[in-house]
């Protein structure tokens, strides 16, 4: 039985890329290891300058593309507001660990510990938008988006609200990236950065991007799990024009051997890098792929793999002939 769809009305990313590109000027950046760090946008239009000096840069980033999107979305404000971040705001967890280290726990700022926790980030989302109504933030490691997107489209598909603002945002300050690089976690990698926003209705829109037919998260037999929910929505791998996974170009199935060799393979990461909510600029690039007036694909199945975990989301383009 096919379920309801959830439709992605707007996007907008802040990350490596030139500020609220679109993924048609993508540009990949280089494939060896490393730092690259987002590229900021002028943060004027969406936060005011007291306010900005306050706030770290996840924050504001966050912030900046939720606007963005409600702007494009033609939204003033969402009904509920959902956020997932892998490790929250990192720079401000790092100084106040630094400052109890130096000052020996005594006359610490509380203000640094109040802003570094995760669900600051839907909290100020809400705040900056005046939204009196339902938020919060998943911190699931590498699957928050996923667990965010999950909720949103269960919230919808119960008729809770009619959209949800869906933001996925993480950091990688010199000091996480050179503990991650110690430990070998990303060895070789590009590492990055980013926000991603999407705005997600439970009602077909006059213009748009995609819509989700389906998406799953599980930690075994995924190819069984994926053909399951291939099943439930009556659609086999015939009816996949395309296959987006998480990997890098030369290795798109290294994660996901179970792929059907016929079937087309592309990857995202070599646009914006490797950080812990990345899955989310993925499916902003195929949704653009998707919105392609000239586009021939109709539906991507977009795949996400970290640890043991795997995650599976199924888009389908509103605007292609």
């Amino acid at each position: 039985m096919k379920k309801q769809r959830t439709y992605i009305i707007s996007s907008a990313q802040i990350s490596v890329q030139e500020p609220f590109c679109a993924a048609g000027d993508f540009g990949e950046i280089p494939s060896g290891g490393g730092l690259y760090p987002c590229k900021e946008p002028d943060y004027k239009p969406f936060v005011s300058p007291m306010a900005s000096r306050r706030m770290s840069p996840i924050l504001k980033r966050s912030i900046a593309v939720s606007k963005r999107a409600l702007l494009d979305a033609g939204i003033a404000c969402p009904d509920a507001i959902v956020a997932g971040t892998g490790l929250g705001c990192v720079s401000d967890t790092e100084s106040f660990l630094l400052k109890m280290t130096e000052e020996g726990e005594s006359l610490l700022n509380p203000s640094r510990f109040i802003s570094s926790t995760p669900n600051t980030i839907a909290s100020q989302i809400a705040m900056e938008l005046e939204c009196q109504g339902f938020n919060s933030t998943h911190v699931h490691d590498g699957f928050a988006f996923e667990g965010a997107l999950q909720e949103s489209i269960m919230m919808l598909g119960r008729g809770e609200v009619s959209n949800v603002l869906l933001c996925a945002a993480d950091q990688t300050t010199p000091l996480l990236h050179s503990m991650v690089d110690r430990e070998s976690i990303w060895k070789g990698l590009p590492c990055s950065e980013g926000a991603v926003c999407f705005i997600l209705s439970n009602e077909v829109p006059v213009e748009g991007a995609a819509s989700i037919e389906d998406m799953l998260v599980c930690r075994d037999n995924p190819l069984r799990e994926l053909e399951r929910m291939m099943r439930e929505n009556e659609i086999s791998w015939d009816d996949i024009d395309c296959v987006v996974t998480s990997g890098f170009p030369g290795r798109e199935l290294q994660d996901f051997p179970f792929i059907p060799e016929d079937k087309t393979v592309l990857t995202y990461k070599q646009y914006c890098g490797q950080w812990l909510t990345a899955s989310a600029f993925g499916m902003l690039t195929c949704c653009s792929s998707l919105s392609a007036k000239d586009s021939a694909r109709r539906r991507i199945l977009l795949c996400n793999h970290s640890g043991r975990t795997y995650s599976f989301i199924i888009l389908y383009g509103l605007c292609t002939n």
